[in-house]
């Protein structure tokens, strides 16, 4: 009975498998099960076509070809999407500015008095440090009282 449900193994298996897995990429959402759901897809679609029409591409060959798609999407999504840093230490859950530190930028505002402004992702943070003049670049030492420390990078 397994035998037979698996020499069945149609498009329609894989498009269910794929779209399983995307709405468990939503549910718990990692970057990782995508990439299995879009393999399971694409053999879907390969099953679909006249490629599966071939002697060579009973149930065993489907699942070969998952296997060996799914590692290079989750190769190739990896190197293309890559995962932000995640927090290590505890402290940092909860606080955006850690993840810049060691980044680097151009500075927007000058330093001026010990303070400027510098843009890193889509957000602008206010930054200490020692006078400098807008456009150079610099580097994020720390995180102080809510913002950035800066030196010249």
């Amino acid at each position: 009975m397994i035998q037979q449900a698996l020499a069945e193994i149609g498009p329609w298996f894989w498009f269910v498998a794929g779209l399983v897995l995307l709405i468990g990429e939503v549910l718990i959402p990692a970057t990782f099960l995508v990439w299995f759901g879009i393999a399971a897809l694409i053999i879907g679609t390969l099953t679909l076509t006249g490629f599966a029409d071939v002697a060579w591409w009973p149930w065993q060959a489907q699942l070969v070809a998952f296997a060996v798609l799914s590692f290079v999407m989750v190769f190739v999504g990896r190197k293309v999407f890559p995962s932000s840093r995640a927090p290590t230490d505890p402290t940092e859950l909860n606080s955006p500015l850690n993840r810049w530190v060691g980044s680097e930028a151009t500075l927007q505002e000058p330093i001026v008095d010990g303070v400027g402004r510098v843009k890193l992702g889509d957000t602008t943070w206010r930054v200490v440090g020692a006078d400098t003049e807008a456009g150079a670049k610099v580097r994020v030492t720390s995180v102080k009282d809510g913002a950035l420390q800066v030196e010249r990078a």
